[in-house]
This record gives C-alpha cells, sequence and structure tokens, in this order.
C-alpha cells in the first residue's frame, strides 16, 4: 500500500541535510491550515448560531414536519415601523401610516428531498374567514392577532400543516439586500412611483441598494393590477436574490454568512426550530437553482363585495394547487403568474425563416405545435442568417430557456425592440445541426430571470 509519509522520507542524512526539517515543517503547516481551516468554520458557525438564535420566538399553530417529509414555511413582510430608525421614517419607502400589518404574506412549500420548493403568495386583500373574526383581508390577520393568528389563517385556508415562521419587516429586508452587496434587475424603462419612493432613471442593468430594493418591492402603482402586479414584482426580485446568492456563494464565504446572520439575528424573527443547519440543508438540495424553484399566487379575482374591495378565492383551482402539495404530485396549471415555471403552453412565439431553406418555418412550426407551443405567425427574410437567434422581452427568461431547448446551438439574446410575442426564433443556416456541439452548450441558455443580460 502507498504511504505518502513514506514516499517524503529521505534515504541518507548527508546527501540532502535539509530534507528532513523540509519535510517536519511541511507537515507542521499542513496542520496549523487544518486547524485553521477547522477552527474557522467552528467559529463560523458558532458566531452564525449564536447571531440567529436572537431572532427565535415562540410560536402556537406550528406543527413539527415529519421525518423527510415536506417542510411548509409560512413568510411575512411586515411593515412595521418601530424597527426604522427614527431618522428615517419620513423616507417615502418606509412610509404608510402607524401599526404594524402584514405587508407581503408568502407561503414556501419544500417537497420531500429538499429538490424543489414553490412559492406561493398571498394577496394582501385575499377575502378569507379568519378564526374567531369572521370574514375580513387575509393580511387583518396579524394587527387581529399577531403571528399567531396569521398562522391559523393560512393553514386553515390551504389545508396544510406550517411547519416554520419567518418574520421580515422594512429594515432587515433592506440590510439584507445591501449585505449581498445590491441585487441586479434589468429595467426596460425607467420607472418612478411617489408612494414607495421608486426613482429607476436609467433603463438596462442597474443593481437595487438596500433603499432601492424596498421602494421596488413596495410599488404598487407602477403596475395596472396594483396589488396583483406587485406580487410578479416581488417574485422577480426574490428570482434575482436567488441567483445573486448563488453567484456570492454565500454559503461558502464566512463574512458574508455572518454578516447574513447578524441581519437576521438583529431584524428577522423566526421559531425556534429554524437554525444554520436547516437553512444549509435547504440551500444545499435547491442549490439556489432557478429550475428547482417555481411561483404561483393564490387563486382570485379582483371583485367589490359590499362595498370593499377583495381578491374572491376561486375555492377549486385552489383546492386543486393545495391538493398537489398534499400529495406531492405535479402542480395544475393555476394561479400562475410571470415568474411561475412556464410549459409550452404558456408560450406563444414567431418564427422568420432566414435559413435560405425553402419551407422551414412551416416543418418547424408543426412541430413546436405538436409539443405545445403557440406559433400564431411565420414569415421569410431574404436576409440569410447562420446560427438561429431567438429574442425575448425582459421577464421572459424562463421561456426563452425552454425554446433554447428546442433549437440547440442557437444564439439567445435579448429584444432591442418591442415584439408582438413572447419570443421570436430566426431560424438560420445551420438550424438542424448536431445538439451535441460545444457551441450548441455553450450558447443555449439565457441569461436567468432578473440577472443581466
Amino acid at each position: 500500500m502507498y504511504d505518502g509519509l513514506k514516499k517524503l522520507e529521505v534515504p541518507t542524512k548527508s546527501r540532502h541535510p535539509g530534507a528532513r526539517r523540509g519535510v517536519k515543517y511541511g507537515l507542521i503547516g499542513l496542520l496549523v491550515l487544518v486547524v485553521f481551516v477547522v477552527s474557522t468554520g467552528i467559529f463560523t458557525y458558532l458566531k452564525v448560531q449564536s447571531n440567529i438564535s436572537k431572532g427565535h420566538r415562540n410560536f402556537s399553530g406550528l406543527i413539527a414536519p415529519p421525518p423527510k417529509g415536506p417542510l411548509n414555511i409560512l413568510v411575512l413582510g411586515s411593515d412595521a415601523r418601530s424597527v426604522v430608525e427614527a431618522g428615517q421614517r419620513n423616507e417615502r419607502q418606509f412610509r404608510g401610516g402607524s401599526g404594524q400589518r402584514a405587508d407581503t404574506i408568502i407561503l414556501l412549500h419544500i417537497y420531500a428531498g429538499s429538490k424543489h420548493a414553490v412559492l406561493i403568495s398571498f394577496p394582501r386583500d385575499l377575502r378569507v374567514n379568519i378564526p374567531g373574526h369572521g370574514i375580513n383581508k387575509i393580511n387583518a390577520a396579524y394587527p387581529l392577532g399577531g403571528a399567531n393568528l396569521m398562522i391559523k389563517t393560512v393553514s386553515q385556508l390551504t389545508g396544510l400543516d406550517i411547519n416554520h415562521y419567518v418574520e421580515v419587516n422594512f429594515a432587515s429586508f433592506r440590510d439584507i439586500v445591501n449585505a449581498v452587496h445590491g441585487v441586479p434587475l434589468y429595467f426596460p424603462k425607467p420607472l418612478y412611483d411617489l408612494k414607495s419612493g421608486l426613482n429607476i432613471t436609467q433603463t438596462g442593468c442597474v443593481t437595487l441598494n438596500g433603499d432601492q430594493a424596498l421602494s421596488f418591492v413596495r410599488a404598487r402603482y407602477i403596475y395596472a393590477n396594483a396589488d396583483l402586479g406587485r406580487i410578479q414584482g416581488q417574485q422577480r426580485f426574490i428570482r434575482a436574490l436567488l441567483n445573486r446568492v448563488k453567484s456570492l456563494g454565500v454559503l461558502l464565504y464566512p463574512p458574508t454568512l455572518i454578516k447574513l446572520s447578524e441581519v437576521a439575528g438583529k431584524g428577522l424573527i423566526f421559531d425556534k426550530g429554524i437554525d444554520l443547519g436547516l437553512a444549509r440543508s435547504i440551500a444545499n438540495s435547491l442549490k439556489f437553482d432557478q429550475k428547482n424553484v417555481d411561483f404561483r399566487q393564490y387563486p382570485g379575482t379582483p371583485r367589490y363585495v359590499g362595498g370593499v374591495s377583495y381578491v374572491v378565492p376561486e375555492p377549486t383551482a385552489a383546492r386543486a394547487l393545495f391538493n398537489s402539495l398534499k400529495t406531492g404530485g405535479p402542480l395544475p396549471d393555476v394561479g400562475k403568474t410571470g415568474q411561475s415555471l412556464p410549459s409550452p403552453s404558456d408560450v406563444t412565439l414567431s418564427l422568420i425563416n432566414a435559413s435560405g431553406r425553402s419551407g422551414l418555418a412551416g416543418t418547424v412550426r408543426t412541430k413546436l405545435a405538436t409539443k405545445g407551443f403557440h406559433v400564431p405567425s411565420i414569415s421569410s427574410s431574404t436576409k440569410h442568417i447562420t446560427p438561429t437567434v431567438i429574442t425575448y422581452q425582459a421577464g421572459d427568461e424562463l421561456k426563452a430557456e425552454l425554446v433554447a431547448k428546442e433549437f440547440p446551438g442557437a444564439t439567445v439574446k435579448l429584444a432591442t425592440s418591442s415584439q408582438l410575442t413572447d419570443i421570436v426564433v430566426t431560424l438560420g443556416r445551420s438550424y438542424g445541426a448536431s445538439a451535441a456541439s460545444p457551441t450548441a452548450k455553450a450558447t443555449a441558455k439565457p441569461a436567468v430571470i432578473g440577472s443581466c443580460p
């Protein structure tokens, strides 16, 4: 058997007088390095655990998850202003009246095995039965009975056990974004919202700092459908944040991990079952991969009831959604948003034949239609190109990635002008080339949502 240490031994002292000393000092240096790495890891672990424990609270209504079973984590965005420094409370992103309300309500369902998850957003105006208080908007549960009543309300509404609870306030959200050095988002046009303080003056890629990010996720009036539009904006931001955390390798970088744990301990509130071990287990399984996290919205329709504006639940669709979570089955096509993982039936695309091969667009259209894609129009171009080009509009990155699987080797890029369909595919001379080519592998995947193209 090979013995590494014996291999390092020197036959005679006279021929190599400093060799044994070198080996000895080399081994000592190696041991010092190992001790340093291990001790740093232990220090980081203890420091992070200590920071996280500062945010631990007791809650009623939480049910311990079954071993190796799914997890349901209720995440609440609170608009509490008491945690904001007095000098900043009049800044627009922190305004909104007194008291403490549920500004954002999200249920994160992590499937058994933790390989993928779905994040479900609840409209603030969702019309529900709040236990002990009757019919009201779901966000009224928080001021009426705090986190415990919100846990009970969401569990009753969904039929799911809630295993963990996390509460994020304005200040901690801002600090989390700053701890990861900002979150990049692509803006096709400038955006301004007086109520939230959002003021994006440039187009293209903008790395939002904590204050800008808070203004963005709170903005409603930049969307035609207000709160429902804001949900999609928040989900887009979460996708971008996931991508940012993945790119930084946060779990492997102690300074950032410690900084995030300090923010968590100082500003977040969560149950005592949440610790570094659980967080790492989830993160390592999901790998912050965009395709491992789907997004949905509680199915409902905006409607006035008794002169009050609500989002009225669609019980049949909601039952199908939450029953699929109970059984671990595939998600039904309900409650989809712009950030849901798309299927072919969600994609509308146009084909332009620039290959010089007559009838190619019609052949490709038939192939795509059999897979469920919508292809309302085809055309030809006299300007021929070699590589196939796929263009997509901002926000349709995941659709572009799905389409790119049908066109190995294609160049995928953001559209520079408006398109009549989600995706435009311009067929080039190289269409039909081997899918195994290195070029195809290198170019077939577009930018993930929220990142800068």
